[in-house]
């Protein structure tokens, strides 16, 4: 009978379990670095700093023309006599305006309005006649002259002369352009600060400054009864930047 042959179990090489052990965990190690820098920049993408920044932008050039509005008005005893009186002062005004240098096409006047003197004047007698009659003018240098004028004329109340220019719209958008220029400046020296490299903008609005118009009396010095003759336009805009 063949003697039985022991056999020695084989022994696993130790280098190759530390090799594949060593992979194993720089595999685990990977994958979990793999998802704390996912998480980060899904923390990161999904929450930026949110700023909103107000930048103004102005743009000055001289004003190619003024219109002034002004009333002119008429008293008399009855309803014919106040028209007539209010016809001949409105007469006098628009000759006025044009021996000054303004079209007839640029003179604009109102329907005569006619009432009792009592509902402008408590206790007044008789009748008021009244017309609103407005003027257009490339002399924007002589607001001040004219304003006098039409006092001296008949005018009964003249408002300040409101100045325009042709282009509005590509002043406007200059001055945008120079409010967006501003907000940018100011969300750069924020970003900076905080160490944001990238930054979008998110919502923009904006308010321009509107043409405003008071009244001028006879009492006023040349330099109250007139504005300046630069057309200015100011613009301010507030944009909201995300900022990673």
């Amino acid at each position: 009978m063949d003697p039985v042959q022991q056999t020695t179990p084989v022994q696993p090489d130790s280098r190759f379990s530390m090799k594949y052990s060593n992979g194993s965990t720089k595999k685990y190690l990977l994958g979990g670095l793999a998802i704390v820098i996912g998480l980060i920049l899904y923390v990161w993408i999904t929450s930026p700093m949110v700023v909103t920044v107000t930048g103004t932008g102005e743009v000055a050039v001289p004003a190619e023309s003024a219109t002034l509005s002004f009333s002119v008005s008429g008293s008399d005893a009855t309803p014919n006599g106040a028209i007539n009186a209010v016809k001949t002062r409105a007469n006098a005004i628009r000759a006025t305006l044009v021996s000054s240098g303004i079209a007839e096409s640029d003179i604009a006047e109102s329907q005569i309005r006619v009432v009792p003197a009592s509902a402008v004047t408590q206790g007044a007698t008789g009748f008021q006649a009244v017309i609103t009659m407005g003027a257009k003018t490339v002399h924007v240098a002589d607001n001040a002259g004219l304003i006098a004028n039409l006092y001296s004329s008949g005018a009964s109340l003249v408002s300040q002369p409101v100045i325009s220019v042709d282009n509005k719209s590509e002043l406007e958008q200059q001055a945008f352009e120079a409010a967006m220029k501003d907000a940018k400046k100011q969300a750069g020296a924020i970003a900076l600060k905080n160490l944001k490299l990238i930054r979008k903008v998110v919502a923009v609005s904006q308010v321009t400054s509107p043409s405003t118009s008071t009244v001028t009396s006879k009492g006023e010095t040349t330099a109250e009864a007139t504005q300046s003759d630069t057309f200015k336009i100011v613009k301010a805009v507030s944009v909201s930047y995300k900022m990673w």
